[in-house]
């Protein structure tokens, strides 16, 4: 037979567990519950081509995040050349997943809407300051989700004529994912 100190000692350790597992489950399963939880991050390292040569050390993360009805893009890139310190570049999603020809990847991509919406409200644009590392970081938030497929990410010599949507020749470009 054991002592009463220590069977009282067991008691509470056995309590202690019990109530910590409970306590566990119950912050567990409303995070498990939750939509949002269900919910996947794509995260691409890039690029998946280079059709500029002057770019070759530059790499890319693209992050995209479909919740809510909206789609969240974050574009962050480094390696950029010195000479590109304090420029803009146009950066877009595009139809298509990227191939060997810098066309393959497409137009850019737009969602379905009257003809008279302006196009920074139909398409994805994430032009990115490069800084005197060599870095830059852009992100877009649209109030609708991208359709299911392969797309891409095009980054562009120019900045986006805010008008046209032109950018100019396409430097790099990553295939995503989308609709995960």
């Amino acid at each position: 037979m054991m002592p009463t100190k220590r069977r009282a000692a067991l008691r509470r350790a056995a309590v202690t567990s019990a109530a910590a597992g409970i306590a566990l489950g119950l912050i567990a399963a409303p995070a498990a519950a939750c939509p949002k939880h269900r919910q996947g991050v794509t995260r691409v390292k890039g690029p998946t081509h280079t059709y500029h040569r002057g770019y070759s050390a530059v790499k890319e993360v693209v992050t995209v995040h479909g919740a809510r009805g909206r789609t969240v893009v974050d574009l962050r890139v480094s390696g950029f050349p010195r000479s590109a310190a304090g420029k803009r570049f146009g950066a877009h999603v595009h139809q298509n997943k990227c191939g060997p020809k810098a066309s393959h990847s497409g137009t850019h991509y737009q969602r379905l809407a009257r003809s008279s919406t302006p196009l920074r409200f139909k398409e994805i644009w994430l032009d990115v300051r490069i800084d005197r590392d060599g870095r830059g970081h852009s992100r877009a938030v649209v109030p609708w989700r991208v359709a299911k497929g392969q797309r891409s990410v095009v980054i562009h010599a120019k900045p986006t004529d805010r008008r046209t949507g032109e950018a100019g020749a396409r430097l790099l470009c990553t295939t995503v994912p989308f609709g995960r």
